[in-house]
């Protein structure tokens, strides 16, 4: 069980982590930047959009991905992905999966939660997407966590407190084409 000190930690960590993925702010003119954020001075997307501003977006990018490659327990790579708005891009959710710590639930919870099925409706799978279409980064985000699972796998053992929030549709077929390329770790 996670400590309260911990989540506020995770908490700030995931924020820093919604911007890091967000070239908006860091390709603002100065002006407009703080006219927009004017009041929200103390927040902590304010303090991460001004540090990506100042250090370089890959730059901050890799030191947010740093954070986040060095935690070591399921449960708080779990505890980040559980509340993520996906409004806010799939960058956290990226790095989560790719955690050697991740552990299949919270794999399978982003991956139905991303809903794979409209890319296999529409395009065999989602690593046929095409790069120049606007949901390409969940299609890419979709394509390395199959990638993952049909390769190195994802850890077991993980112990939630409640029910995952959201598993795949009960009336799947996965004995039918495309259905049946899914990864089985995700079935």
């Amino acid at each position: 069980m996670l400590m309260e000190q911990r989540k506020n930690e995770l908490d700030i960590l995931a924020q820093q982590a919604n911007c890091a993925g967000d070239k908006l702010y860091f390709n603002m003119k100065q002006e407009v930047f703080n006219d927009s954020m004017s009041g929200h001075e103390d927040a902590e997307n304010y303090k991460a959009y001004c540090h990506q501003r100042e250090i370089g977006f890959e730059e901050y990018q890799a030191h947010i991905a740093q954070k986040i490659s060095a935690i070591t327990t399921a449960e708080e790579l779990h505890y980040l992905a559980v509340d993520h708005n996906f409004d806010s891009g799939t960058w956290l959710l990226q790095n989560i999966v790719l955690n050697p710590a991740c552990d299949i639930i919270t794999a399978k919870m982003l991956y139905w939660l991303s809903q794979p099925y409209w890319y296999y409706d529409n395009y065999g799978s989602p690593s046929k997407y095409p790069e120049d279409e606007f949901s390409f980064a969940t299609a890419n985000f979709l394509t390395k966590m199959e990638e993952r699972a049909n390769n190195e796998g994802f850890q077991t053992g993980l112990k939630l407190d409640k029910e995952i929030i959201y598993e795949q549709p009960l009336d799947f077929d996965f004995t039918i084409y495309p259905y049946c390329n899914m990864p089985l770790a995700f079935r």
